[in-house]
């Protein structure tokens, strides 16, 4: 009975296969699904969540289980402005909402912008998404003793970068111009949180990013936090020789 719930996905995916539920349809209710097969609710949520971490179903909070659409697999890259052929990849069919806060820096947020825990900073909220189902979160952060920023105001007709890229625009506004960034990219669990605003559950496998900008003087002038579910994404690092590099500071 403990391998049960894996009985129930496979016959789940099946049936998605077959075309019993088509692409976009929701799924019957929790419940008539659990009746149906003769388990308890919780069995049945087990199943459905081995079907959202191989992402042919979404749960869409208040609203069901849904048959996933086939996406567009979502590329993060650096580099990403010297690429243009990443940015046609990144940007296709993806809708940015964004939202401007001011916090106090936590225990992680200080150690990420090297300021004590409580300054303040201003914090950009970066959501990407695909029809209506959410792909990518950004955190951006800019401390208060780096600049006071404004809010966003986009990117023409293409909208805000899901990646909070605009956010390096106000502070060259600003007179703020980052001379180095550092990346780095991990596979973990997302935190109740991401979960909630990614649609996803808390057993499915994100892509987190952290990254680290700084001037030349080596102040970091501002840190971001990357999410992206990890069934549709992927993070390409592009490295450039020591003659490009000279080249480029000519």
């Amino acid at each position: 009975m403990g391998n049960r719930y894996h009985h129930i996905a496979d016959d789940l995916r099946r049936l998605i296969a077959a075309g019993t539920w088509p692409t976009g349809e929701k799924l019957p209710a929790e419940q008539k699904l659990a009746a149906r097969y003769r388990v308890s609710t919780p069995t049945l949520r087990n199943a459905l969540e081995v079907l959202q971490s191989e992402g042919l179903v979404e749960k869409r909070h208040g609203a069901g289980n849904f048959v996933r659409r086939p996406g567009q697999r979502l590329t993060y890259a650096s580099e990403r402005a010297a690429d243009a052929a990443v940015g046609v990849g990144v940007a296709a069919g993806l809708n940015v909402s964004h939202d401007r806060n001011t916090v106090k820096a936590d225990n992680r947020l200080a150690r990420l912008l090297a300021v004590r825990v409580d300054s303040p900073l201003t914090e950009y909220v970066f959501v990407g998404h695909q029809g209506a189902s959410p792909r990518s979160l950004a955190r951006v952060y800019v401390p208060y003793a780096v600049a006071r920023l404004g809010p966003v105001e986009g990117n023409g007709a293409e909208g805000p970068s899901p990646w909070g890229d605009d956010v390096h625009d106000l502070l060259a506004a600003a007179g703020i111009r980052v001379a180095a960034t550092t990346e780095r990219a991990t596979a973990r669990f997302p935190t109740g949180d991401e979960a909630q605003l990614l649609h996803i559950t808390r057993r499915s496998p994100v892509l987190a990013v952290e990254r680290v900008a700084a001037d030349a003087d080596g102040r970091v002038v501002e840190g971001a936090l990357l999410v992206l579910p990890g069934d549709r994404s992927e993070v390409l690092y592009t490295g450039r020789s020591a003659a490009d590099k000279l080249e480029a500071t000519e």
